[in-house]
């Protein structure tokens, strides 16, 4: 008898003890080279709240949209019915516990979706998998409790510049496999936003009983942050299970880290069985006569709320979200933001953006100094070719000289064969160009197709001081081109006399 009551008292340690969370396991480095590796239910009482009581988290709010069925929206008007009425009809009662929470806010979403790049949305699969699907159905942002609902009348006015419609189904899987379901869809809206996306996890895997967060709209509600959560089994392949106070319509929500990034998208929760079906939000009670919130004492044992992994959709589309970003940081000349996306530094030589578009070449496209030497700063890749040419090209279009200045104290050089900087630069009219690059010792002696040297296109330019300085540097007065012509008959053809008499005396030496 004893050993038996000894037995019990053991097994009721265990359930006691396997409730308590451990220490969380090391942080995995998130942001190194993509797929590397570095150093629903409620879950006890219902920790969801506003995301306006939250701290600290106001971008990652903006960053994150509803689903809502265009047949819904008129105007500037979402319509939607409250919880309670929405429950009041599904269990015929009137009655509700105590544990159940925001009963006259608006349930107008279906599904939740958020941002990693400008406009590229991620959701799950089950949510949105064809562009078909999607036509039938607007994104809106800042869906939250502030905005202004009418109850009498039914709906929710929201800002046009809010709602967003699918441009594009970048990718979308909804399906079981041997590693285990499948279940994302990744969007191209119909524009950018200006809203600061999620930043993604690209290496190593999150953390075992690590604290994760989502923001979402359970059942339909305006935006609610769930932030006392944690990962409670991180074996499967394609998923992990957590805390998650997940109900119908966190679908698809961003599930994050501590530190703010994206760690897997929410797509399932926990569910009971309750008068034969089972349910992830809510149930109804005989011993109360009420509808309650359904409740997991802990997660052990059940199914738990499960985020698909976002290292388990397409690379491709995780990369095309960096490139994304930077390129909208750069392009925007956006600093703060730029310094946001610096933390992934090994996507500048990565050969997708090599195929893509070296950003670096995107920095002085955009004149974008500041942009242009945080890359290289970060890169390994010489400055040479083709991509030589280009930049220096582009910070001459742009006459920015800064940009030429720093470039060539980068040792890139103006001269390239038979295409000379300098000829485009005289020919433009950009003499504070040209004196730089002369400074940095370009090759005064070039001749193009035409047989000119710089003081025929100078000449030609009607342009004395660079003259004056091109014959002290040693240009040829005397030099012919193609058509028998000295720099002095250019002058007198585009007749610059000064220029005329100054290059003929050049040739006779008497100046």
């Amino acid at each position: 008898m004893r050993t038996l009551l000894l037995f019990f008292a053991f097994c009721i340690s265990v359930i006691l003890n396997a409730q308590e969370k451990p220490d969380p396991e090391p942080l995995q480095y998130p942001f190194d080279e993509i797929g590397t590796e570095s150093t629903r239910g409620v879950f006890g009482e219902d920790d969801r709240k506003e995301v306006s009581d939250a701290e600290g988290i106001a971008d990652f709010v903006r960053a994150t949209a509803v689903m809502i069925p265009k047949k819904n929206l008129k105007d500037n008007r979402v319509y939607g019915e409250t919880l309670r009425e929405l429950l009041t009809y599904q269990f015929g009662t009137n009655k509700f516990d105590p544990n159940v929470k925001f009963l006259d806010q608006p349930t107008c979403a279906y599904c939740t979706g958020f941002l990693i790049a400008p406009d590229v949305l991620v959701t799950a699969g089950h949510c949105i998998k064809t562009l078909e699907e999607a036509k039938d159905y607007v994104w809106i942002f800042d869906y939250t409790n502030e905005l202004r609902h009418s109850t009498f009348f039914g709906y929710v006015e929201v800002n046009p510049k809010d709602i967003y419609e699918v441009k594009e189904i970048l990718g979308a899987e909804y399906k079981n496999t041997n590693e285990g379901k499948v279940d994302y869809s990744v969007l191209r809206l119909d524009r950018q936003s200006e809203r600061k996306p999620y930043r993604i996890r690209t290496s190593g895997k999150v953390s075992s009983w690590g604290n994760v967060t989502t923001i979402g709209s359970p059942t339909g509600l305006p935006l609610k942050v769930v932030d006392n959560s944690f990962v409670v089994d991180n074996t499967p392949k394609k998923w992990f299970k957590n805390s998650i106070d997940g109900f119908p319509g966190n679908s698809g929500g961003p599930v994050f880290d501590n530190l703010g990034f994206i760690e897997g998208i929410h797509v399932r929760g926990a569910a009971e069985y309750n008068n034969g079906r089972y349910t992830s939000d809510y149930k109804y009670d005989e011993s109360c006569d009420c509808v309650k919130t359904v409740e997991f004492t802990y997660t052990f044992g059940t199914a738990g709320s499960q985020a698909h992994r976002i290292l388990e959709i397409p690379h491709n589309l995780l990369l095309s979200s960096l490139y994304e970003n930077l390129e909208f940081a750069i392009r925007n000349h956006l600093p703060s933001r730029l310094d946001a996306w610096l933390i992934y530094p090994w996507i500048f030589d990565y050969q997708y953006t090599q195929d893509r578009g070296r950003l670096d070449l995107v920095a002085s496209e955009a004149n974008n100094l500041d942009a242009l030497t945080k890359i290289r700063e970060n890169s390994k890749v010489p400055l040479s070719g083709d991509l030589e040419i280009n930049l220096l090209g582009n910070a001459l279009g742009h006459n920015n000289l800064d940009m030429l200045d720093y470039l060539l104290a980068e040792g890139l050089s103006p001269n390239f064969g038979k295409f000379s900087l300098l000829e485009n630069s005289i020919n433009r009219g950009k003499d504070a160009a040209t004196l730089l690059m002369l400074d940095y010792n370009a090759n005064v002696n070039f001749v193009n197709n035409q047989n000119e040297n710089l003081l025929h296109i100078a000449a030609r330019k009607g342009n004395m001081n660079l003259v004056k300085i091109l014959v002290e540097k040693g240009v040829s007065a005397k030099a012919r081109n193609n058509n028998k012509k000295r720099p002095e008959d250019i002058a007198k053809k585009y007749k610059y006399k000064s220029i005329q008499k100054y290059l003929k005396k050049a040739r006779r030496g008497k100046l």
